[in-house]
């Protein structure tokens, strides 16, 4: 049957040539090289295998020649169509082919063989999976003449398929949908092809049909294409399975918050905690439970950061163990810097940490200047956390560390992230599930982050924190001014550890700065003094500058390796 005689849809004349759009790079050949005549002969077995011999006469131009049968072609727009060439020969004017070369690639075998002056080169090989079912029925195909990078003047081509019912035939370069010059099924039922001008780089593909009584057997292999776009498809099935899992995951992270990460008590937020005790020798400052500046940031935010420490130095200067002398500036405008002196060692009447961060800030002598210490003090702050996180432990406040509890949910969260980031990977390669490897990871995410207000503070943590929340409210809303004169001073001084530690540096360094009723210098108030003609009204913005020069001295670092 003439192919000008059979009429095929345009969609199946498409659907033949998308296959072979990519048939891998051709091999360079001599300038000089040329086919004068080409002859195949293809046969069906019972079980599916094409057994191909192919004659070309050559004239050779270079030491070698070469030929890329494909064994893999673009099938659809997700698959390729994938053949397996084995048993593959080559002889030369009748004798085993010289340098005969079978080496795998890419995208099919690289057959090379090196022939001189006039040569007949006859290849032999077999190819399966070529008969596959499609929506004319059962098929059989193969781009029998292809890979070659000289031109070939005529084609002739003979197939015996049984049972073959119809023939069509694609011919040209890559990607070309233009039939053959002629394909017809001769009364032997072996298919009849010729081509005129194949070329270099063309081909020439057959599709010839199977009847009923045919009894071979599909056995085309098909390899879903890997790209972006498939491997993150967004699809019911891959969102609703990536939705559940990230919902399973923070469910998981909400849950182990509910169960691990909630305080054992609730906070009692009454009014007011006003930190006065009344005695018989006037009213004194008195924290609630006792409890100190550094104590009071860490139970707030469950981290021990620099503001505790420079709300303690601050808490220790009042009480006596150090003394902060501000100095003078070196021009009008020059930076501000203090030197600060240590009084007294100490004793075990000061916190474990206390300890540490005086030893820390005095380590290299009993006078220091501010400015001087960032390099020096920064390592040795390690040991005051350290020291910070156990107190707080061993006061009851919180069951575990903090710092630990909120490193075991992190270092959690990220085993997840990286188990989603492996698992985005495999799925992203393998199938077109890569989204739920992203599930995996945002589900990480959240266990980090939920680990970040996972630590949990004891009944008696949260009771502490309804008592630091009044004396918040105190400091915030209430003044000295109802204290008697001679006791404003004390106890504004005792009142701005904790101030400063809460935010409030400025108002209360402005109750001290209030005491001064006079316009004469001022020698200072014992823990704080100031250069020649110092007024103790200056004090209010010697003190928030001093907070802000001393945390900046424990945290700003500048490295140049």
């Amino acid at each position: 049957m003439s192919l000008k005689r059979r009429l095929l849809p345009v969609a199946l004349l498409l659907s033949l040539s998308a296959p072979f759009v990519a048939l891998g790079t051709l091999p360079a050949q001599a300038a000089d090289d040329q086919i004068t005549a080409y002859a195949a002969e293809a046969t069906l077995t019972g079980d599916g295998v094409l057994k191909v011999q192919e004659t070309v006469d050559l004239t050779a131009g270079g030491d070698t020649f070469s030929r890329t049968l494909t064994t893999r072609v673009r099938a659809n727009a997700d698959e390729d169509r994938t053949y397996a060439v084995r048993n593959v020969s080559a002889t030369v004017n009748g004798q085993p082919a010289a340098g005969f070369e079978n080496a795998e690639t890419d995208d099919g075998r690289r057959i090379s063989v090196r022939p001189s002056g006039q040569a007949k080169i006859v290849y032999s090989y077999e190819v399966d999976n070529v008969v596959a079912d499609s929506t004319e029925g059962r098929e059989v195909s193969w781009p029998i003449v292809q890979g070659f990078g000289t031109s070939i003047p005529k084609a002739s081509v003979t197939v015996n398929v049984p049972f073959a019912t119809w023939v069509t035939c694609i011919a040209g370069r890559t990607g070309s949908s233009m039939p053959c010059t002629s394909s017809q099924l001769a009364e032997s039922a072996a298919l009849e092809i010729e081509q005129n001008g194949v070329p270099a780089g063309g081909r020439l593909t057959f599709l010839t049909g199977l009847g009923n009584q045919a009894t071979v057997q599909p056995n085309a292999e098909f390899k879903t294409r890997w790209s972006l776009h498939r491997a993150f498809t967004v699809d019911t099935a891959t969102i609703g399975l990536s939705a559940l899992l990230l919902g399973l995951g923070v469910l998981a992270a909400a849950a182990l918050w509910f169960l691990k990460g909630r305080d054992a008590g609730k906070s009692r937020l009454g009014g007011s905690e006003r930190p006065v005790l009344d005695g018989p020798d006037g009213p004194q400052f008195a924290a609630p439970d006792g409890i100190r500046p550094g104590q009071v940031g860490t139970v707030v935010d469950e981290t021990a950061d620099v503001v505790d420490m420079t709300a303690t130095l601050l808490d220790l200067a009042v009480r006596n163990y150090l003394t902060i002398v501000e100095l003078p500036r070196e021009s009008q405008f020059g930076k501000l810097d203090w030197q600060l002196q240590r009084l007294n060692a100490g004793g075990p009447e000061l916190l474990p940490y206390e300890k540490a961060l005086l030893d820390a800030v005095f380590a290299d002598g009993d006078t220091v200047v501010v400015s001087n210490l960032g390099q020096a003090l920064r390592p040795r702050l390690n040991l005051v956390r350290e020291h910070l996180y156990a107190d707080v432990v061993t006061q009851g406040w919180f069951a575990n560390r903090p710092d630990a509890v909120r490193n075991r949910w992190t270092t959690a969260g990220l085993v997840l992230l990286g188990a989603g980031v492996v698992l985005t990977i495999v799925l992203a390669i393998a199938t077109k599930f890569g989204l739920v490897g992203f599930a995996v990871m945002l589900a990480g995410v959240a266990l980090s982050l939920a680990g970040q207000v996972a630590p949990a503070r004891t009944a008696r943590g949260a009771s502490v924190l309804g008592r630091v929340a009044g004396l918040q409210r105190y400091l915030a809303d209430e003044s000295s001014a109802d204290l008697p004169q001679s006791h404003r001073l004390e106890f504004a001084s005792r009142c701005l550890p904790y101030a400063a530690v809460l935010g409030l540096t400025e108002k209360w360094a402005l109750e001290i700065a209030a005491t001064d009723t006079d316009d004469d210098p001022d020698a200072g108030i014992g823990w704080y003094s100031g250069p020649a003609d110092w007024h103790l009204s200056d004090i209010g913005e010697s003190l928030s500058n001093f907070v802000t020069s001393f945390g900046g001295t424990l945290t700003t670092a500048r490295r140049l390796f």
